[in-house]
């Protein structure tokens, strides 16, 4: 059964973080966003986006591998939805993102209410 309020979280990583700095970048994010979780029913989903440059520069292996290591570490969030990108978005561009995944999140909140609380495992 699934308990607790669910959330969405939209990051741009800077254009100027490269490759090397991306992990520590990252990290810093994901624990603020870890602090402002207010109970620890709170699920949290973040849409990640980033350069496809940084990403190419780390290759797909380490990219799965850090991702992998801020879902364990850090209990309320539930994945990360990574968005590869050949510049960055604007301001609107990331509200709109914002208003998609939160319109996302609202859809899967009546699925799960509507289901009594129960998903299988591909999410329905």
């Amino acid at each position: 059964m699934i308990q607790g309020q669910f959330r969405s979280v939209v990051l741009q990583v800077p254009a100027e973080i490269s490759p090397l700095k991306f992990r520590g970048h990252l990290r810093r994010e994901i624990q603020a966003v870890q602090a402002d979780v207010q109970s620890a029913e709170e699920i949290v989903v973040v849409r990640l986006f980033v350069l496809e440059k940084v990403l190419f520069g780390l290759g797909q292996k380490k990219v799965d591998s850090i991702l992998n290591g801020v879902v364990e570490k850090y209990p309320n969030i539930q994945r990360i939805e990574l968005e590869g990108l050949v510049r960055p978005l604007t301001a609107d561009e990331m509200q709109e993102a914002a208003d998609e995944a939160q319109a996302t999140l609202a859809a899967l909140s009546a699925q799960v209410m509507a289901s009594g609380g129960k998903l299988d495992a591909r999410g329905k």
